[in-house]
């Protein structure tokens, strides 16, 4: 029975084939059934194949991410670098014109420029260390100012350096007038913000505001070096002076350079 079945089928796809072999040339029909039978393959092998190619690619993106934060980070640096140099030139510049107007304010004096290097950090002594003494021609007494006014006097000189006593220590004293009222008095520091202005003669209207400079009196500054303003007044009828507290010009708690006056000396030292 089986053997009956096994020749009609045969006949049947040889028949088949012959009309296939028939209608497609040789080479396609080969290829068709090439490409049928190896398609599974195909699709399971390009799979990996792909999986690597997207590997290499994100690789590749990695590296040229890196290269480009490295890139931009270098631009970073740079352009904070000048930044901080632009910044520092706006200072100097800003102090060569308070210099000018200084000068232009004192056409008489002439002096140093130096730099702080040190302050006091406990406070016991209202003084700093410059950066300039003997071999700059630096000589005890001379006056210490800043473009915006007083700031105090050398005190000690060494070969490179010099100490200055400021007029906000509580032994410093100077001889002053009010611009305006032209009362005068002597001022000496407090270890504080505000200074005092001491042995105004009762008789004298002082009104806050004024500008208080440097009167020259006993030849230990110059006159007419602009030392703060006033800010309160304090009078008793019971007293023979009254007192004022001035606000200085100097900001002492940025002090950061200062100009020594070199042609002008003290008559005496106390």
């Amino acid at each position: 029975m089986l053997g009956r079945l096994v020749w009609p089928v045969a006949i049947l796809a040889i028949g088949i084939g012959s009309i296939l072999a028939f209608r497609l040339p040789p080479m396609q029909f080969a290829q068709d059934i090439g490409t049928q039978a190896f398609a599974p393959l195909q699709w399971s092998l390009a799979g990996p194949v792909q999986t690597v190619s997207d590997v290499l690619s994100t690789i590749q993106n990695v590296g040229e991410l890196r290269a480009e934060n490295a890139r931009l980070r270098e631009e970073v640096d740079q352009l904070v670098g000048e930044s901080a140099r632009a910044q520092e030139l706006e200072r100097e510049n800003q102090e060569l014109r308070e210099q000018l107007g200084f000068k232009r304010e004192n056409p008489s004096l002439e002096w140093l420029s130096a730099q702080v290097i040190y302050s006091d950090p406990s406070n016991l002594v209202q003084s700093v260390t410059i950066n300039v003494g003997n071999r700059d021609g630096v000589k005890q007494g001379m006056t210490v100012v800043t473009p915006r006014g007083l700031a105090g006097r050398i005190v000690q000189v060494s070969q490179n350096t010099s100490r200055v006593l400021l007029i906000t220590d509580a032994s410093s004293s100077v001889a002053a007038v009010i611009q305006d009222s032209r009362a005068r008095g002597v001022i000496s520091g407090q270890r504080r913000e505000l200074l005092t202005m001491k042995y105004i003669p009762q008789s004298e209207t002082i009104r806050t505001g004024e500008r208080v400079v440097t009167s020259g009196a006993g030849g230990v500054f110059p006159e007419g070096i602009l030392i703060g303003r006033i800010a309160d007044v304090t009078r008793k009828d019971v007293d023979m002076f009254q007192e004022a507290q001035v606000e200085p010009e100097v900001d002492f708690a940025r002090l950061d350079r200062v100009l020594v006056v070199t042609n002008h000396l003290p008559l005496n030292l106390d």
